[in-house]
């Protein structure tokens, strides 16, 4: 079972180095098969961890006496259902690719170097999927890294002085986090533990495991755009929009809380000091985003600040975790698993702005629901299932944080995180039916038909569906999260 979820990865990060080599179709079916074969192989593994009983599984494959546990793998109830999120929506991300990447787009249209995109893009999804199942702090820092790369190759695609320095600041930002956050772990795994292993974090001293939480949280919110590095994230949005949809919805920002919450996993119990540290800065990007809804004219950036608060609530959950409640954890890793697809498919759907109608700009876009009936619904869905409108998937997951109000009773700073669970959701829905209202169901200025490719269609209801029965797939899996 455990070589599935190996060659799950090892497939996407060899692929991606050979697809730098191919171009037009060669270069589609290269991608579309590898993906697909990536994506079968980590279903079967999915399939089989299931009716296994899903126990936790730890493989040391590398190991030394001065170091300890170099290479090792991770197989449990979190790592799973992660794993599961990123290969199937890379894969209809990927999917949607294969057309908006085209002459045909009308905002950016692509003749030629589609294998270089491909490349990154896979090298992308087979880098988060390694990182996901590491055991080691050194495994992390790696794929961590190579993440941080793709990312690069895919905001600098379409070239320019915006794309360019876009790509060198999430590089930057990204990697001063890991230099911060996971060399300092690695540093202090070597030199007091003698082992770089997960399960080693649990041993640290108090005051080290202070340190060392607090160093893998500057890791994860550098990766997740949290305040106040923050803004590496909305400026990535001159990225090709299938890899927007990879960035927001299972790629970077996700990993990010997934790297915290695998240090909570395994270094309890922590430091109360810990919680308030994370705490001031949660409720600080909270804030902004709130103020930032409103002002935005791309629907990409309004997605992207979108992005950063619901990152935000995944860590309002793992805050929680850090008090010690399991509950926490869970509704964090759930809050993951919901909003990939609901985000996924709001990116895919600004993408059809770009490849049919030429903007991103909000104000341009009139009487969606004549000319692009598709896109006006999907944007309605997408949206209001953003904002945590039932029977999105969304709901579920941010009502599952709230249910952790008995552990902030007498915290204010634990009820005021989720006081501000509350209040993003109301401004964020107040902004969202504002832009519906007037992009999908007003007059249209000209009388003009648009169309987009079936596969892009075909991609887009999948996340639609997916978006909605998300909850009952990640529920067998998430209920087993815990240390």
């Amino acid at each position: 079972m455990k070589e599935l979820f190996v060659l799950s990865f090892l497939i996407p990060l060899i692929a991606g180095v050979i697809l730098f080599r191919l171009d037009g179709r060669r270069a589609d079916y290269f991608m579309l098969i590898s993906v697909i074969i990536a994506a079968i192989l980590n279903l079967a593994g999915v399939v089989g961890y299931y009716t296994s009983g899903m126990p936790t599984i730890h493989e040391v494959l590398f190991e030394t006496k001065s170091f300890g546990e170099i290479y090792g793998l991770i197989i449990d109830p979190m790592s799973v259902s992660v794993g599961f999120v990123v290969i199937t929506a890379g894969l209809l991300f990927m999917l949607y690719a294969k057309d908006y990447m085209s002459p045909k787009n009308k905002e950016h249209p692509v003749y030629e170097g589609k294998g270089r995109f491909y490349g990154w893009m896979v090298l992308f999804i087979g880098a988060t999927l390694a990182f996901i199942y590491s055991s080691s702090i050194l495994q992390l820092l790696i794929f961590f890294e190579l993440m941080s790369l793709a990312c690069w190759g895919v905001v600098s695609y379409y070239g320019g002085k915006k794309a360019e320095r876009s790509a060198y600041k999430a590089l930057i930002v990204t990697n001063f986090g890991a230099m911060i956050g996971l060399y300092t772990a690695v540093a202090i795994g070597i030199t007091k533990l003698h082992n770089l292993s997960l399960f080693a974090l649990g041993n640290l001293p108090e005051n080290l495991k202070l340190l060392v939480f607090l160093a893998i949280m500057i890791a994860a919110f550098t990766k997740s755009a949290q305040f106040p590095l923050y803004s590496w994230l909305p400026d990535a949005m001159v990225a090709p929009t299938p890899a927007s949809a990879f960035l927001h919805g299972a790629a970077m920002v996700e990993m990010g809380v997934y790297l915290l919450a695998r240090a909570i996993q395994f270094m309890q119990p922590l430091p109360a000091q810990a919680f308030y540290v994370m705490a001031a800065l949660i409720l600080a990007t909270q804030v902004l985003c709130v103020f930032m809804y409103p002002l935005q004219k791309d629907a990409k950036r309004l997605l992207a600040y979108s992005t950063i608060a619901e990152s935000g609530l995944m860590y309002v959950g793992l805050a929680f975790a850090v008090l010690g409640l399991k509950t926490g954890l869970q509704a964090s890793m759930f809050q993951l698993f919901n909003h990939a697809y609901i985000k996924g498919l709001a990116f895919l759907t600004a993408g059809t702005f770009s490849y049919a109608i030429g903007t991103l700009e909000m104000d341009k876009i009139k009487g969606l629901i004549k000319s692009l009936p598709i896109s006006a619904y999907s944007w309605t869905f997408a949206l209001i299932g953003l904002a945590g409108v039932p029977p999105f998937a969304v709901f579920f997951s941010k009502l599952a944080i709230l249910t952790n109000i008995k552990g902030a009773l007498g915290n204010p700073l634990a009820l005021a995180l989720l006081v501000m669970v509350l209040i993003d959701a109301a401004v964020f829905l107040m902004v969202s039916l504002s832009r519906i209202h007037s992009m999908a169901f007003s007059v249209p200025e000209r009388d003009e038909k648009y169309s987009i490719t079936a596969l892009m269609k075909l991609s887009m209801i999948l996340l639609l569906i997916l978006g909605i029965v998300a909850p009952l797939i990640a529920y067998p899996f998430i209920i087993k999260v815990g240390w």
